[in-house]
């Protein structure tokens, strides 16, 4: 399956029209309303709780003993770094800052030895080992949405085997004095410059190695000769529909019911794996989007809980 989109959102907005009897959908310098309708298309197929395979990255760090918060850095020249912040190298080690300052021109290359250090520009940066994930599974950027699931790595107290261990990803965490392995974690801070704060619960008591699996943020529309992508060409017909269906929408035309049942049961059909709670609240969110009650939702749940089931 192709990982991104050769479709363009002006093809798209050609079918359209098709159906909406040549209307124009594009008006003005600010290309309304189609550009705001396939943003809310692609945020809503890239937002909780859809998870897609082709949209996931995985990131994460070691522990600092006594070390609550870590934020992951895309690296980025001339930016203040302080202690907390980690990232990922393209080795796999976790490296973070152990002197604060203001990172170099051009990325360094990050030693590849446990405990070794690398200067870039005034800040320096600890090599604290392997996260223990294969490389080329480690994403070293990574443009946060939501946290799918996350692990720390421990020693079976009975095997004296390393093993991973899932916590639980949480809305927002407390601060915390006890020390412990951890077993919460949560996308605590966002500070508007492409870096997330992890807050972990209890505070690390040793280094444990972190796995943290992101859906990312989709990149919003600003023109129409940009691409569906991240979204593959293979989803094509999900896509479609949603924004169909917000055309009728701002056409008063009855056909928006038709265009958004079809683009609600092929989105929930891709995403069988969702809980009817999780169905259930993605259902009321969307109404709430579109002010519209729909047809028989209970029709399309019915269904997939079915399936489900199967």
């Amino acid at each position: 399956m192709s990982t991104s989109s050769s479709i363009k959102l002006i093809q798209t907005l050609e079918w359209g029209k098709k159906f909406i009897f040549q209307r124009q959908s594009v008006i003005g310098n600010y290309l309304e309303p189609a550009i705001s309708s396939a943003n809310t298309i692609l945020q809503t197929i890239l937002g909780a709780p859809f998870s897609w395979r082709w949209n996931r990255v995985i990131t994460g760090f070691i522990c600092t003993i006594g070390q609550q918060d870590y934020t992951i850095f895309n690296w980025k020249a001339a930016t203040t770094v302080t202690i907390g912040y980690v990232l990922v190298d393209s080795n796999g080690n976790s490296q973070a800052v152990t002197t604060a300052g203001t990172t170099g021109s051009t990325i360094p290359s990050f030693s590849n030895t446990t405990g070794n250090t690398t200067t870039d520009g005034t800040a320096v940066w600890t090599n604290n080992g392997k996260i223990g994930i294969g490389v080329s599974s480690l994403a070293q950027t990574y443009g946060f949405g939501w946290t799918e699931t996350a692990s720390v790595k421990i020693t079976n107290a009975n095997t004296g085997q390393l093993e991973w261990k899932e916590i639980s990803s949480e809305l927002c965490l407390a601060l915390e004095s006890a020390q412990s392995r951890p077993s919460k974690i949560a996308a605590q801070i966002d500070s508007g410059d492409g870096n997330i704060t992890f807050r972990l619960m209890p505070v690390p008591d040793k280094a444990y190695p972190v796995s943290i699996t992101i859906q990312q943020k989709p990149p919003l529309f600003t023109g129409t000769q940009q691409t569906w992508s991240p979204i593959p060409d293979e989803y094509s017909h999900i896509y479609n529909w949603g924004l169909l269906s917000l055309l009728f929408l701002f056409a008063d035309d009855p056909r928006f019911q038709m265009a958004n049942q079809k683009f609600v049961a092929h989105l929930l059909s891709a995403n069988q794996g969702l809980t009817e709670t999780q169905i259930n609240i993605w259902l009321s969110r969307w109404q709430q989007v579109t002010g519209q009650q729909m047809t028989n939702p209970s029709t399309i749940q019915q269904g997939f809980t079915g399936r489900q089931a199967q």
